[in-house]
């Protein structure tokens, strides 16, 4: 750990040298470290809490007060440390926590309409069925009328055909007599 009048060790300063880019990690979103970046092992990290802590618990008091005066750079260079390598996939998970109002509310409206899709696909549906049944009991009802039709018209053509034996019967009939008649006249006057 470092103390407020001691140097880092070199692997520190090789460290923070590579990632003491803050002015583009500022660029960048913030100076965090992406995915792709190197990133201090979790252990060295803690080392980098621990020299924070020191500086602050090092600092010199102010009397009556619980207040401490800390060297400012040593402690922003420390935290540019932390920050610079901080995980991403922690900065993801505050970034998506942070947007959880907004990715809720898309997927209301997504559900929504998702929703209201089923209801138009289920009423074209149930038109569509309707539509069906309808033309079912139209289609029964034409077959139906057709039937009656065809029946009044059987009956027709059957009271047609006797009507038509009848009136033949009696012309028949008829004619018999007529014939019969006929046939005793000329009977009648051969035999006269």
């Amino acid at each position: 750990m470092f103390l407020p009048n001691q140097e880092p060790r070199n692997k520190y300063v090789m460290r923070r040298e590579k990632v003491s880019r803050v002015e583009e990690y500022e660029d960048m979103g913030g100076g965090y470290a992406h995915e792709d970046q190197v990133q201090l092992p979790p252990h060295e990290m803690s080392l980098f809490i621990d020299e924070l802590e020191d500086l602050i618990c090092t600092g010199v008091r102010v009397p009556l007060t619980a207040k401490a005066v800390v060297d400012q750079e040593q402690c922003l260079d420390t935290l540019q440390v932390l920050r610079a390598n901080w995980p991403w996939e922690m900065l993801e998970a505050k970034r998506i926590l942070s947007q959880e109002g907004e990715v809720l509310e898309r997927a209301e409206v997504e559900a929504e309409e998702i929703r209201q899709r089923a209801e138009r696909q289920a009423a074209v549906i149930l038109d569509q069925s309707q539509l069906v049944k309808m033309a079912e009991v139209r289609a029964q009802e034409v077959l139906e009328a057709a039937e009656q039709e065809a029946t009044q018209l059987l009956q027709r053509a059957e009271q047609d055909v006797r009507d038509v034996y009848l009136g033949l019967e009696r012309e028949l009939e008829l004619l018999l007599r007529d014939i019969k008649g006929l046939v005793a006249a000329r009977l009648g006057r051969l035999r006269s």
